[in-house]
């Protein structure tokens, strides 16, 4: 038995990701997560939250002091983060960058995260928020999306597939 688990090819190591995205974001929060182990520890400041919904609220307030905030999330919080999204962010016309691990697309992933897997950029869509696929697009991807979240004032989003930066 081949016990290699499959992945997304790689586009960024996290240096390269880290180093892109304290150029255009000056502000960072977010939950745990695996995906993003070697990339949180470099952001300054990181402001570790239990919830994806109240990294986004920390982010909205950040924004009105002039920050540009960044929130690195697990897909799987996408729908409690919706709310928070829409009732201040899209309300306000207050843009955020989101970096969302889209977790549950391999099989040997977690169990609970396999619908998320599969939906979370459909949901991302149907609710209009700008996606910027790293895979895709490879740095691209977080020009792109902040370029849409402090320029135009919309939420975006830059979904990271497992494997396409370095864990």
């Amino acid at each position: 038995m081949n016990s290699v688990k499959k992945k997304f090819p790689q586009k960024m190591d996290s240096n390269e990701f880290v180093s892109k995205l304290i150029r255009l974001a000056n502000w960072f929060s977010g939950v745990p997560d695996s995906v993003f182990k070697k990339i949180i520890p470099k952001l300054e400041p990181f402001y570790l939250a239990s919830r994806e919904n109240h990294s986004i609220a920390m982010g909205f307030g950040a924004s009105l002091v002039g920050m540009k905030p960044a929130i690195l999330i697990q897909n799987s919080g996408l729908g409690l983060s919706l709310d928070a999204l829409f009732g201040l962010h899209q309300l306000y016309g207050v843009g955020i960058l989101l970096i969302i691990s889209n977790r549950g697309e391999l099989d040997w992933e977690e169990i609970q995260h396999k619908l998320w897997g599969e939906r979370s950029i459909d949901l991302l869509k149907l609710c209009d928020i700008a996606t910027f696929d790293l895979n895709d697009l490879g740095d691209c991807a977080i020009e792109e999306a902040a370029k849409v979240a402090f320029n135009e004032h919309k939420i975006s989003a830059v979904i990271i597939h497992r494997g396409n930066v370095d864990e």
